[in-house]
């Protein structure tokens, strides 16, 4: 199986307060987690689509293709694109993740894989007790839908038209679901009560 990888990192952090994917977290940046879950060797291609030099610069360090996304509007229709746009041809399937999802681990991703070289043509999706979740591997058979998703639209759109080739493959535990969106979503993550280095940024 020839499968690529789009990491979506070009949200603006809003409610963070801060660039997020960069925030230390276990002795790396948040964006980094997400990045060393990867399985080695699953993945022909892995972009990540972002705007911030710094997660760029975690990239590169990682050999990482690096697309930089000029959109403003924080439009993931725009990134997910980019991203497809970044992958070789003749690709079987690519998966979508997020950075901002630091408890992923490796082997949910392994399983995912492991599932779609069973069945090309499925939807591969990470779940816990019935919750659906990141990341989403979809088969070649779906790119150019992808690519056509209208402005501020995601891949829940697509999903939705293709309810038959819907696959879930549970995660570990509820931690590998949860995207971290605000410091209390971080402490909340990190089991770590009131300030700390899980309040506002330092920088």
């Amino acid at each position: 199986m020839r499968l690529g990888c789009v990491l979506m990192a070009s949200g603006h952090s809003r409610r963070f307060g801060c660039d997020k994917l960069l925030y230390p977290l276990h002795g790396k940046p948040m964006a980094a987690h997400a990045m060393d879950a990867l399985p080695v060797g699953l993945f022909v291609c892995t972009a990540v689509v972002t705007r911030s030099p710094g997660v760029a610069a975690l990239a590169k360090a990682r050999d990482l293709a690096v697309v930089m996304n000029p959109d403003l509007s924080d439009d993931p229709a725009v990134t997910i694109r980019l991203g497809l746009d970044a992958m070789p041809p003749g690709l079987d399937g690519c998966l979508f993740a997020v950075c901002d999802q630091p408890g992923l681990r490796t082997q949910s991703i392994e399983r995912m894989g492991a599932v779609f070289a069973a069945d090309p043509q499925a939807v591969v999706i990470l779940c816990y007790a019935g919750r659906r979740g990141n990341p989403v591997l979809f088969p070649s058979a779906l790119f150019g839908e992808l690519s056509a998703l209208p402005p501020h639209m995601t891949g829940r759109q697509v999903l939705e038209r293709h309810p038959e080739r819907l696959f879930f493959v549970e995660a570990g535990d509820e931690s590998e679901l949860q995207d971290i969106d605000t410091p209390e979503d971080l402490r909340r993550f990190t089991r770590q009560p009131g300030g700390g280095d899980t309040g506002p940024c330092r920088s």
